[in-house]
């Protein structure tokens, strides 16, 4: 049995959550939200969580759905809200949109016959992401350096979806940029783009060479060994998911300036990434 009261209810999360609440209410229908950084124009605040998830048809939560393991992600509610809670909440027939949703919660909503959508599932969503995580990572990277990008030497670790887009970004402003990667096909298309496409392997013994240093590796890359062989002018930009791919012990008592940036699209371009989730949202909306 669904819920009528309002089309959409829009809850946790960052500025992108704010501005899709505000760019789903320019459409046909209602909008309740919950816990949003900022009071969004033309929707109504729920007086609870459950209230939001039980007046509506539709709940979207946000990118990731998830900190610290099982808790919605947000930041301005006093209380810490489990997926747990919010599954025993939702309804059968009601829909669920958020992006990196654990399988456990997936498994749960169709067992409740609740249709649960993995926004980074999409393809189209997932490389639009791509821009605005590379944009944001040049961004760190210049609020971070006393140098110029221009012409400076950067490498990329890793030639993934984030990867691909960040080369083309750098090559764009003319850096010279090196990629580093495990898998010989990835190494192949970014010879295409970059000026070399090396294993990862050999990252130690170039490491010294690079002004700028960009990891999109989830796992332990640069280690205190490595970290030691660095030019001490290095600006390292880590993008991959928590923990990212630094020893951050090391690299604080070496003096190695290396940040762990995470959530860019939200930080940087919140309100284009909302549009390209309403698009999402509403072509595949039940």
């Amino acid at each position: 049995m669904k819920c009528s009261q309002y089309d959409y209810a829009v809850i946790g999360g960052d500025m992108r959550q704010v501005y899709l609440a505000e760019q789903l209410a320019l459409l046909p229908g209602r909008i309740i939200y919950y816990a949003l950084e900022k009071t969004p124009d033309r929707c109504t605040k729920a007086t609870s969580l459950e209230n939001a998830i039980r007046s509506c048809d539709c709940v979207i939560g946000p990118i990731p759905l998830c900190q610290n393991g099982s808790f919605l992600k947000q930041t301005v509610s006093e209380n810490d809200f489990t997926l747990d809670f919010i599954l025993n909440i939702m309804k059968p027939g009601q829909t669920f949109y958020a992006g990196c949703i654990p399988e456990s919660f997936l498994k749960g909503a169709k067992e409740k016959g609740i249709y649960a959508y993995d926004l980074m599932q999409n393809n189209t969503l997932a490389i639009y992401n791509t821009l605005a995580t590379a944009e944001g990572a040049i961004c760190e990277a210049i609020l971070r350096s006393p140098r110029n990008l221009h012409h400076s030497k950067c490498a990329v670790l890793g030639y993934g979806r984030c990867g691909r887009t960040l080369t083309k970004y750098l090559r764009g402003m003319s850096c010279h940029v090196s990629v580093y990667s495990t898998e010989e096909e990835e190494r192949c298309w970014a010879d295409i783009v970059a000026d070399y496409a090396l294993p990862l392997d050999d990252f130690g013994e170039r490491g010294n060479e690079f002004d700028f240093i960009f990891n999109t590796i989830p796992a332990l890359v640069l280690t205190d060994k490595q970290l030691r062989k660095l030019k001490s002018s290095v600006t390292i930009i880590d993008i991959a998911s928590a923990p990212g791919g630094i020893d951050y012990e090391a690299a604080a008592r070496l003096g190695v300036n290396a940040s762990l940036c995470l959530a860019l699209p939200g930080k940087y371009s919140p309100e284009s990434c909302a549009t390209a989730i309403k698009k999402i949202i509403t072509m595949n909306k039940i």
